[in-house]
Formats: C-alpha cells, sequence, structure tokens
C-alpha cells in the first residue's frame, strides 16, 4: 500500500478523477483556513465577508452656495436647481452669446494644419540628393560602379577574415527572384 497522510487540520485537497497524477494538497493551521460565506452578493468573492455598514445618525448636510447663472445665494442646491428662474435662465440662449462670441473669435477653431502639410514620422529621415550626404548602404564615389556595391563581411570558422563584394542591382534581383 501506498504512502498515506491523514489530515488533522483543516485541508484542500486537489486530484484527478482518473487519479493519473499525483494529487496536490494544503494543510493550514485552524486560524489560517479560508472560509466559504455561501450567503455573499453576487459577483462578490465568497471567501470574504460581508461587510456590513453602520447606519449613521448623522443627516447629510445640504450644499450651500452662490448661483453665477442666477447670481443668487442658496442654501440647497438640489432644489435651487428645480427652481422656474433658474431653468428659464439656462434655456435663454441670448445669455450665452457673450460665450459664443469669444468662442467664435478664438484660436481653437484655426487650430487645423496648414493645406501644405504633411505629416511624416519622426522616425523618417529624408536627405535631399543635392546635400552630399552618403545614403544608407551604399558608398559614394566617383566611380559610378562602385557607388552601387554593397560590402558583405563574413567571418569564417577557421578564424580568417573574408569580404565578399556584391553589385547591389545584383543582390536585389536575387532576393526578389526567390
Amino acid at each position: 500500500m501506498k504512502n498515506y497522510k491523514v489530515f488533522k487540520k483543516p485541508y484542500i485537497l486537489i486530484e484527478d478523477c482518473k487519479n493519473k497524477y499525483q494529487p496536490f494538497y494544503k494543510e493550514y493551521a485552524n486560524s489560517e483556513a479560508p472560509k466559504l460565506h455561501l450567503d455573499s452578493p453576487t459577483l462578490c468573492c465568497p471567501f470574504q465577508a460581508t461587510k456590513k455598514y453602520k447606519q449613521s445618525g448623522k443627516r447629510r448636510h445640504t450644499r450651500e452656495g452662490f448661483c453665477e447663472v442666477c447670481y443668487v445665494r442658496f442654501s440647497n442646491y438640489e432644489e435651487h436647481i428645480k427652481e422656474f428662474e433658474h431653468r428659464e435662465f439656462a434655456k435663454d440662449n441670448s445669455n450665452y452669446k457673450k460665450l459664443d462670441t469669444f468662442i467664435s473669435t478664438s484660436a481653437f477653431e484655426s487650430a487645423s494644419p496648414p493645406e501644405e502639410y504633411t505629416p511624416q514620422s519622426p522616425t523618417l529621415k529624408l536627405t535631399p540628393v543635392s546635400s552630399g550626404r552618403n545614403q544608407v548602404g551604399v558608398h559614394c564615389d566617383d566611380n559610378e560602379k562602385y557607388s552601387q556595391t554593397l560590402h558583405f563581411s563574413l567571418v569564417s570558422t577557421e578564424g580568417d577574415l573574408g569580404q565578399d563584394v556584391v553589385l547591389f542591382d545584383h543582390f536585389i534581383a536575387e532576393v526578389f527572384d526567390k
């Protein structure tokens, strides 16, 4: 008979039905064992006890302040915004003429890019041909044939360096013909 263990403390045992794999178990000290709360609300963790909050005897105070629309002081914000005068002022479009004028004359509408603007990637660096700079991978020289040549340096297994010269046009043709 195989070795077996008798659990004396709370434990969790996970094993497959066919006994193909070795079972996994965890034995807890009495105070560490997780407790499953089946009365937990839906979509809440059943391992965390639901907190019960006491109803405080304090009543939530109303927000007092000054209405910049009506230019009046109020003691209760929720009641003030329901008043007829406040709602009528908000519905009247003539009260917003100065704001509309400010928005229409601001620079926000003319923030579109000019027509000749062409967005470019910050990593793309175009070098004009007339600048005399070398293009990447091509050696510039008076000899036209040499300027279209790529140089590959190869390291052999014996340790001596070899250098192969391949014509650029021939190299591209070989790559795309495959």
